[in-house]
């Protein structure tokens, strides 16, 4: 089956059970932009700065394929994919697999979006404080962790399951901004 068949199928059964209609486009900037819904809650919380960083990701995309930011709420349909991202995930990453399979230089972008997105907070609601103030000084720098554990399990899982191993050099470029963070 290819891409395009298993998107539509994903997209119809999105559509059939969020009770909405939604242009195509936008359901696979939702779609490429899934697991970086599933990185920002892997922590357990999704902060300010990591809502942020995932509308920010929406919006590029948005410019990118032409849509109109305004076309759908963004922030209602990701809140509901992190809730039921269970639901989802197969499905979602399946549709996303065959997508970078046939379009093998999105996993690039996908490297981009899982860094920005784990790297956008420390997971502690005061270092995000200070690091938004440029107040440094303040922070135990032994005690800064800009990527979780749990955020960097969450991006190894990820990789496997995308099949990052069919691009190497994106999965290397992945691994290289990971290693700037440690």
């Amino acid at each position: 089956m290819q891409a395009k068949e298993i998107i539509e199928a994903v997209w119809s059964d999105y559509q059939r059970e969020r009770r909405t209609r939604m242009e195509r486009k936008s359901f696979e900037i939702l779609l490429r932009a899934f697991p970086s819904i599933i990185v920002a809650q892997a922590d357990g919380f999704t902060d300010t700065s990591e809502v942020h960083r995932l509308e920010e990701i929406v919006a590029f995309l948005c410019r990118q394929e032409g849509v109109p930011y305004e076309s759908i709420d963004w922030r209602t349909e990701m809140r509901y994919l992190a809730i039921d991202c269970p639901f989802w995930r197969e499905r979602f990453l399946h549709a996303l697999r065959a997508l970078l399979n046939e379009r093998p230089e999105l996993y690039k972008e996908q490297a981009e979006f899982l860094f920005a997105i784990a790297a956008a907070s420390t997971g502690d609601i005061v270092q995000n404080l200070l690091l938004r103030l440029r107040k440094t000084d303040k922070l135990d720098k032994e005690q800064v962790e800009l990527i979780s554990d749990k955020e960097r399990a969450e991006i190894e899982k990820l990789t496997e399951e995308l099949n990052f191993s069919a691009a190497p050099e994106a999965l290397s470029y992945l691994h290289t901004l990971l290693e700037k963070v440690k």
